[in-house]
């Protein structure tokens, strides 16, 4: 496995070399907020946004020069909540019922994730990166799962991160599923990658849980002790009934009033999909400001409904699992939204990412002098008038889908007129054809999660 990975986490963090000065000229430059320039260019320097202006007026000297041609030229991407072990789910059968959602999960993720192992786990985060890349994504709050091979799972995803040049926040997901010997185990391997990561490194450590409805008491219990009180927590908060259900079962109004009486909601914390929810949930939103993620095509694929936008407030728009793409996902969201109003939608896409993305990750997002150079030039040049106030209805019915032209994450092209910079992506095609085939073949012989599962981990599903 090591020789065919492309250097360790670290030596890919000490010797990624500095950017030389990067000059992207001619495109229609947005950040969807205040900046808007028809003709536009950027300078890039020390991995830095040097200068923002027209391109007219860009200094040449001493750079490289990209000319996007008058594509559609915006700040990288952020998917707030992806799972990049699913890059090889396609084609994957469930093994048994899917009537309902937590049999989605018995009959095909937990077996899927159950199969994992150091070369899957590392293929599947390679691939997933740059089909991410190739969709101008620069950053992914990512929720691991490989419950046949925990320790060490992050820092193989880490080593992804690390060759493909973006920046992520990882996470293993916690839970008792395959039984409470096997919880500490999720325990360290998050706290001991959380402790691993270099100050300045790509890739930052979050706590992963999986949801309330997979976590006893006794296990919030232990997380709330061993977790440090800066290390925040992603999980799956309330994606089904089945989740507040549980909740309220054990005498608690919700899933965000239980994790906020074991002490783990705060406003860094991460909750995906925020669906089922009770009112004292709802509350505790508003008051403590956690960073809620929506995922409308999972939630459609799953069959478990919206979240109440007029209920949340602030949130993000991330993926789980589906694709990599963040304008097919905006663009679902706004078709799924009951007539979402625009300057919504563009707050959720623009500004609000952009704050949630340097909580974690100082000076990202926007298209400020200073700013950390992640940049994404859209495969479409607009025709009809823009502006900054229709840049939203051209991404939503002009791009369509997130098809990149050119990506560039820290000052560094990682994507350009269709071919991939950082990897030989033919060879690894091939090898990760080769590991997924494997993959497939260890899920239907392994048989379906409940097969496996630890007697007595059942009674939290």
């Amino acid at each position: 496995m090591d020789e065919k990975r492309n250097g360790s986490f670290y030596d890919a963090q000490q010797t990624r070399r500095v950017a030389a000065p990067l000059v992207i000229t001619h495109g229609v430059m947005a950040d969807g907020v205040e900046v808007f320039v028809a003709d536009g260019a950027v300078r890039i320097e020390d991995g830095r946004i040097a200068w923002v202006g027209p391109a007219s007026e860009v200094d040449r000297h001493g750079a490289q020069v990209i000319d996007v041609a008058g594509r559609l030229l915006l700040p990288g991407f952020l998917n707030a909540h992806h799972h990049l072990y699913s890059s090889f789910a396609p084609g994957i059968s469930p093994l048994g019922d899917t009537d309902n959602f937590v049999h989605i999960l018995d009959s095909l993720w937990w077996s899927l994730d159950l199969a994992l192992d150091a070369e899957a786990i590392y293929y599947s985060a390679l691939t997933g990166l740059i089909d991410s890349v190739k969709h101008g994504v620069t950053m992914i709050f990512d929720h691991h799962a490989s419950m046949g091979y925990v320790h060490g799972s992050l820092r193989l995803i880490a080593d992804a991160f690390a060759v493909a040049g973006i920046k992520g926040l990882l996470c293993f997901e916690t839970s008792d599923r395959m039984g409470a010997d096997e919880v500490q185990a999720h325990i360290e391997e998050n706290l001991e990658f959380a402790a691993s990561c270099p100050q300045g490194s790509l890739t930052r450590g979050l706590f992963g849980l999986h949801a309330n409805l997979t976590l006893s008491d006794e296990t919030l219990r232990r997380v709330a002790e061993a977790r440090p009180p800066d290390l925040p927590i992603h999980v799956h908060c309330g994606e089904d009934q089945a989740d507040l259900e549980h909740c309220r079962a054990l005498g608690y109004e919700g899933p965000v009033d239980r994790l906020h009486r074991f002490g783990l909601l705060a406003s860094d914390s991460i909750l995906a999909h925020a669906i089922h929810l009770s009112e004292r949930d709802y509350h505790l939103i508003h008051e403590v400001n956690p960073l809620v993620v929506s995922n409308p095509e999972s939630n459609a694929n799953n069959r478990v409904g919206r979240m109440d936008r007029s209920r949340i407030g602030r949130y993000l728009l991330g993926t789980d699992g589906m694709s990599p793409d963040m304008l097919a996902t905006l663009r679902s969201h706004f078709l799924l939204g009951d007539g979402l109003p625009f300057d919504e939608l563009g707050r959720v896409f623009f500004s609000d990412r952009y704050r949630a993305q340097q909580r974690f990750f100082p000076e990202t997002g926007g298209l400020s002098v200073g700013m950390r150079a992640d940049l994404t030039a859209l495969d479409y040049t607009p025709i009809a008038p823009i502006s900054l106030d229709n840049v939203l209805g051209h991404l939503l019915f002009g791009a369509r889908g997130g098809q990149a032209y050119l990506t560039i994450a820290e000052g560094q092209v990682l994507y350009h007129a269709g071919q991939v910079t950082f990897v030989d992506e033919a060879e690894v095609v091939r090898e990760a054809r080769a590991v997924a085939r494997s993959l497939h073949e260890r899920y239907y012989r392994g048989g379906a999660f409940t097969a496996h599962r630890t007697k007595g981990a059942g009674d939290y599903v």
